[in-house]
């Protein structure tokens, strides 16, 4: 059995990691935005818009765009985990480290036993979304 999936939606569907990792340029509020960088995934036509989701114990873990699963990788990979505090210095913005998502992110999943268990299963379904965005 696979521990991930795709889903198809018919709009983009915003997760608590695509503020993090798609800025926003044309507008002082995200959700008002039209322009990213990088930019917000486009729809596949005849499909809709690929939603990764991750079953880890304990959660699950949802994606919107291969750059989130890549900054996730990146983040969960180190074996000192970044506090939220300084992750949310990399945006120039109010949203402060309690909003951060790795702060939303449950305690379980951070120890570096328990990542080191989870990263392979989500490097494998990164490698199947990147498959459907062709």
């Amino acid at each position: 059995m696979k521990k991930w999936r795709i889903e198809y939606r018919p709009c983009f569907t915003a997760t608590p990691m695509s503020f993090w990792v798609h800025k926003h340029l044309d507008h002082e509020v995200w959700l008002y935005a039209s322009e990213f960088e990088p930019p917000l995934p486009k729809p596949i036509p005849c499909k809709g818009y690929p939603f990764l989701i991750v079953s880890v114990p304990g959660t699950e873990l949802m994606f919107a765009s291969v750059e989130e699963v890549e900054h996730f990788l990146e983040v969960m990979r180190q074996k000192n985990l970044p506090t939220t505090y300084q992750l949310s210095l990399q945006r120039i913005d109010n949203h402060g480290p309690n909003s951060h998502w790795l702060s939303r992110l449950p305690a379980v999943l951070k120890p570096w036993s328990k990542r080191v268990r989870m990263m392979p299963v989500v490097e494998k379904a990164l490698v199947a979304f990147r498959r459907e965005w062709g």
